[in-house]
């Protein structure tokens, strides 16, 4: 793979819906984020956990309770796998809707290329969830009002 052809961080992210949800929004985001170049789709997959705990892994070119990822049908790259379906469906409540995204964080692709031809290497990644930073945050706005 030449320098020109780095990709960007690849993560994934299983988020869960209440069965009840109006996803089209979240759907609508995420496009948003494809067509900005911010991100690139690797795979899509939205799972339905229904309340007896059986869960379906939707057909998004065919189902119309897709809840609009409809359009990203086509991003499968094959990364995850029937183990990652089935371990993803375990980690879902009851009666929930999961979406399993892999996706190329894009934006990061300049920088990569650019480290990497200056002979860097990751020595460490970790994803921060997102409920420690609004805790941290948070906690740091509530000591300045304390001051």
């Amino acid at each position: 793979m030449t320098d020109e052809t780095l990709p960007g961080p690849v993560d994934f992210i299983l988020v869960e819906f209440p069965g009840s949800a109006d996803i089209g929004p979240a759907a609508q985001a995420l496009t948003d984020l494809v067509d900005s170049g911010t991100v690139r789709l690797y795979d899509v997959a939205v799972l339905r956990k229904a309340a007896d705990g059986s869960c379906l892994a939707l057909d998004l070119g065919s189902s119309d309770d897709a809840g609009g990822f409809a359009p990203f049908a086509g991003a499968r790259s094959d990364m995850f796998d029937e183990t990652d379906l089935a371990e993803s469906a375990e980690a879902l409540e009851p009666d929930t809707i999961g979406l399993l995204v892999a996706y190329e964080n894009a934006w990061a692709v300049p920088f990569v290329n650019a480290a990497f031809s200056a002979g860097a290497q990751v020595v460490a990644s970790e994803r921060i969830p997102a409920q420690t930073i609004v805790d941290v945050l948070e906690a740091a706005e509530a000591a300045e009002n304390a001051l």
